[in-house]
């Protein structure tokens, strides 16, 4: 059944549209310059240990390796942001009589989706929420709103669970599915009645 009875706090609108594809783009670029720099940083340290330094002084290697590690957490984090961005902005294009899922009977804002995510240990189990969500989400407005192309459940578990086993490949695989889940998004936005986005 697609018509579940959560409550809607009053005065909720649809507040956004569609994330725009830069954010996607840029995370992809951030994901690809981090297994550089990973790379970098990993080469620099073989380089540093079969080299060899005098006491007291700096392995230009190792300063390399060490700039290419600082890179990676800046980048890591700059990644981390534009997700969070996504995540919200997604949230806000959904009708908020939608703004449920399988895993979480209750309504989400927006607001909420992005802050359990900063919840130590529950953000594991919220972005199972969130990511299967989309698809929980895309899934029951298909009735309403017909698209060509139907939401993609392994894409959304492989975009969840990539990152935990092989996190080189994750940006490839979230890239894949927010666009995934930004074309059937705007498919569906012309048909959706004006007032809602």
């Amino acid at each position: 059944m697609y018509r579940e009875n959560v409550f809607v706090p009053p005065g909720q609108t649809r507040a956004g549209t569609v994330p725009s594809p830069w954010i996607r783009n840029v995370r992809l670029g951030g994901g690809v310059l981090q297994v550089l720099a990973l790379v970098g940083f990993v080469a620099g340290l073989i380089v540093s240990a079969s080299g060899d330094t005098k006491a007291g002084e700096m392995d230009p290697a190792a300063a390399v390796a060490v700039g290419l590690m600082g890179l990676w957490y800046v980048l890591l984090l700059a990644t981390s942001i534009l997700n969070l961005v996504w995540i919200y902005q997604f949230w806000s294009w959904v009708p908020p009589e939608q703004r449920h899922t399988k895993m979480w009977k209750k309504y989400i804002s927006p607001g909420q989706a992005l802050g359990f995510l900063f919840i130590p240990y529950f953000n594991i189990y919220w972005m199972f929420v969130m990511f299967l969500g989309i698809h929980d989400v895309l899934d029951r407005m298909r009735v309403a709103y017909p698209t060509r192309e139907v939401p993609s459940k392994p894409l959304a578990l492989m975009a969840l669970i990539v990152p935990f086993v092989f996190f080189p490949a994750a940006p490839f695989v979230q890239f894949f599915f927010e666009k995934h889940a930004e074309r059937i998004a705007h498919e569906m936005q012309p048909r959706m009645p004006i007032g809602m986005g």
